[in-house]
């Protein structure tokens, strides 16, 4: 180095030294900063919290379950303490401390206290294993509800990046769809198809059940995963395999063939097989890449139904020449579609968004990923041609585009969009109630036999179906409507096509002597009876009988025919009497104003959340408490017996009176004042204002009233006389809004909000309320929201 060179080093290194002296002394600054503001935060909201909420059964003088929390330090939060104070956030966020009979902390400062621990938790390396529990939708509402709503969390909303299975419903379809499992020459399913089992189950017991955070890929999933994928690939090589063989082993002799009955020989027939696979499986020689390539695409399009990228079509053209060597070309075919089969985007749906980041951290999703998701939300199906299109040529690729399908889908009612009517079934539950166990001889009639649950969950699902379509209010008709649908499609226009076909039935034949047909009607009969109407299309002397006679007494009786006549003994669940009862054509219709109103007190609802011999204000509470008014419940600890006394002689609500105990009373006091006002029902969904005992021949005024409180409006809150009045003050209530919204993100979203998601839970609150209360623009929101579109890789940072 020479003297110049040297000279302008010696001139250079003081002025390096003086800055990372500065860049050291900056950092040190903002590491004290940030230890200063820390222990600020923990000397003034963390310990006095603990004194006044904690300390007086965990402190210096009793230290219930020896845990004692009067002089823990900011410090112990890295240390042997960290188990403690992860339990000590644990407790608050589930609402399980302070205990009931203690002074209560706000939502707002328990949430603030727990979120500050498990923050520094998260910082020491210590992340808590609790808190993936909310991940899971049964703790959803965990996260403090006016944070979300109070508009002060400004996001940026997003999705984590995941892998998201595919539903059963999804899969069913694909199987049906895309794999050639179809229906055959008379609608019956491939026989192959039963040995395709769902690799992925759906938790039942919270009402949202396709959550990305529920798959457990266990050996056993593993397991069935592989069979299908055997499954699925000899299904589509099984005709040349077979044909391959007869050319190298003759035809299969008729003596070795199974016989029919009557003795002829059976061959075997097999499905075809695509020239993309036959054209490899045929070939003497080794098939070229375009030839293996073809194959890849092909079964790409049956399982994932894309195209591949020229990454995968590389590693499978690797993978088939590879297995080629070793067992030859038909079984490295094999073993390279059972790879695409069991490959992660045949299982999953791939959400890791594409493109650049933005300023946030997020990505866009791209147009293919964004077109399945668009149709799986609304349609269990791949994406039509019209959504396939938009994302080919470029025109899917921000949220004005996804407004645009979106749009186009809901409004196109050619398009069946399953997953709509899904959600109400999952956030009301009543669907259910076909499993609910019930004995015949309470109800007085056929109820089983005669699938009266089954028609009353029909009957719910015409009227939700309903007030969908007029969209209006659509929350609050649900709770309050006091009309009903009875035995009717909803579509009024068949309605009264039916009822004038019996007429037409009826009258023809009242005076042709239709006691004494015989087995088969006379065909002058016949053949006019099944020009009246479909329902009379294949009409026998039983039928036309059992038909006139049930008539007869209708025009007897002087009311209208219900159209389904078998199932009407099922109208004792709704009050109704068979041979009273003047079937209105046009519906829906008012059932008992003043007796029942909105979904809550639907037959089929009351059913759904009952038990096999009685009612359960416990469960209807529950669900009213996290449904409508977003809040918690502790799980049942397993050490306490939840049964109820049996007394013959006692109601049930005075049976209740052991959940009066103090330490049942803590979380009985959240369900069962808002449970018993459905006591104006009993366990069939009979409305009644006397109460039979289980002690014979006894009986007891109902007692329907209740305690309302949760609903955020002081106005709102406080007793009710029975369920009606609740309902109507319920249908009130932003929180009750706010928390319909809150479950519809998670069921289009596939996931429980985050304190980020604040944006988009406003933007959908304030787009239904902009509506007239319309669900359409609620959906709308949601699925051209920033959570919906954007994926992050989340980091131990992120919240």
């Amino acid at each position: 180095m020479n003297r110049s060179a040297l000279l302008a080093a010696a001139a250079f290194f003081p002025v390096l030294l003086t800055v990372q002296t500065g860049l050291v002394d900056a950092t040190a600054a903002a590491e004290l900063e940030s230890a200063r503001r820390r222990t600020a935060e923990f000397n003034e909201q963390v310990q006095p919290f603990l004194r006044k909420y904690c300390t007086e059964c965990h402190g210096a003088d009793l230290q219930q379950g020896d845990v004692s929390l009067h002089a823990v330090e900011l410090a112990s939060l890295g240390d042997d303490d960290a188990a403690l104070w992860a339990k000590v956030a644990e407790k608050l966020t589930f609402a399980e401390m302070p205990p009931a009979d203690a002074t209560q902390p706000s939502r707002t400062q328990r949430a603030a206290v727990a979120n500050w621990i498990s923050a520094r938790l998260s910082e020491a390396g210590r992340e808590p294993e609790w808190r993936h529990k909310l991940l899971y939708p049964e703790y959803g509402n965990l996260i403090d509800h006016d944070a979300l709503f109070r508009g002060t969390v400004e996001g940026p909303a997003y999705t984590p990046s995941r892998l998201w299975k595919k539903s059963p419903h999804i899969f069913d379809s694909l199987m049906l769809r895309g794999v050639g499992f179809g229906t055959g020459r008379y609608g019956a399913l491939h026989p192959n198809l039963a040995k395709v089992k769902q690799p992925f189950t759906m938790e039942d017991k919270t009402g949202v059940k396709d959550f990305a955070a529920i798959m457990t890929a266990d050996s056993a999933t593993l397991g069935t995963m592989l069979r299908n994928a055997e499954v699925i690939v000899d299904r589509h090589l099984e005709g040349a395999l077979h044909e391959l063989d007869e050319q190298r082993n003759g035809p299969t002799p008729e003596d070795q063939l199974p016989k029919d009955k009557n003795g002829k020989p059976i061959r075997p027939r097999y499905a075809k097989t695509a020239d993309e696979f036959r054209t490899i499986l045929f070939r003497e020689d080794s098939p070229t890449d375009d030839e293996v390539d073809a194959a890849t695409n092909k079964m790409f399009n049956l399982l994932i139904e894309r195209q591949p990228s020229d990454e995968e079509l590389v590693k499978y053209r690797q993978l088939m020449r590879e297995c080629a060597a070793i067992g030859g070309t038909a079984e490295g075919l094999r073993t390279m579609l059972m790879a695409i089969a069991i490959s992660p985007p045949a299982i999953y749906r791939m959400e890791l968004g594409q493109g650049p980041t933005d300023e946030h951290g997020r990505r866009l999703l791209g147009p293919a990923d964004l077109a399945f998701a668009i149709a799986y939300a609304l349609t269990d199906q791949k994406p039509d041609d019209a959504l396939l299109e938009a994302a080919q040529s470029g025109r899917l690729r921000g949220r004005d585009d996804a407004a645009r399908e979106v749009a186009r889908i809901l409004d196109d009612e050619s398009i069946e969009k399953p997953r709509i009517l899904r959600f109400f079934h999952e956030f009301f539950g009543y669907h259910r109630a076909p499993q609910v166990f019930k004995d015949e001889a309470r109800f007085g009639r056929q109820y089983d036999r005669s699938k009266t649950p089954e028609q009353l969950v029909q009957d719910a699902d015409t009227l939700v179906l309903h007030i969908l379509r007029r969209d209006r209010n659509v929350l609050a008709e649900l709770l309050t409507t006091e009309e009903y649908f009875v035995l009717h499609s909803g579509d009024n226009e068949q309605a009264r096509h039916t009822n004038e076909s019996l007429t037409k039935f009826y009258n023809y034949l009242k005076d042709k002597g239709w006691a004494e047909f015989p087995y088969a009607t006379p065909p002058e009969h016949a053949e006019y009876v099944r020009k009246i109407d479909r329902m009379f299309a294949h009409p026998n002397g039983n039928v036309v009988k059992g038909w006139m006679r049930y008539l007869e007494k209708c025009q007897k009786n002087g009311v209208t025919p219900v159209p389904q006549m078998k199932n009407r003994e099922f109208l004792a669940a709704y009050n109704l009497d068979e041979r009273s009862f003047d079937y209105p054509v046009e519906q829906p219709f008012p059932l008992a104003p003043g007796k029942r109103a909105g979904l809550l007190m639907h037959p089929a609802w009351l059913i759904a959340h009952s038990l096999n011999l009685d009612n359960d204000p416990v469960r209807r509470g529950k669900w009213i408490r996290e449904r409508l008014l977003a809040d918690t419940v502790p799980e049942l600890p397993i050490t306490v017996d939840a049964r109820i006394p049996e007394e013959p002689d006692q109601t049930l609500r005075h049976r209740f009176r052991v959940t009066r105990q103090a330490e049942c009373w803590r979380c009985h006091v959240q369900m069962n004042p808002l449970g018993m006002p459905f006591e104006l029902y009993d366990d069939f969904g009979r409305y009644r204002e006397v109460e039979k005992l289980h002690a014979a021949g006894k009986t007891a005024a109902v007692d329907c009233r209740g305690v309302l409180d949760g609903t955020g409006d002081p106005a709102l809150d406080g007793e009710v006389d029975d369920p009606i009045e609740m309902m109507q003050r319920l249908a009130r209530s932003e929180r009750v809004r706010q928390s319909f919204v809150r479950h519809a993100f998670r069921y289009w979203m596939g996931r429980n909000e985050m304190l980020s998601d604040a944006p988009t839970l406003l933007a959908a609150d304030r787009a239904y309320v902009e509506g007239g209360g319309s669900f359409r623009a609620l959906v709308l929101s949601l699925l051209t929201s920033d959570s919906f579109l954007y994926r992050k890789t989340v980091g131990a940072d992120d919240e």
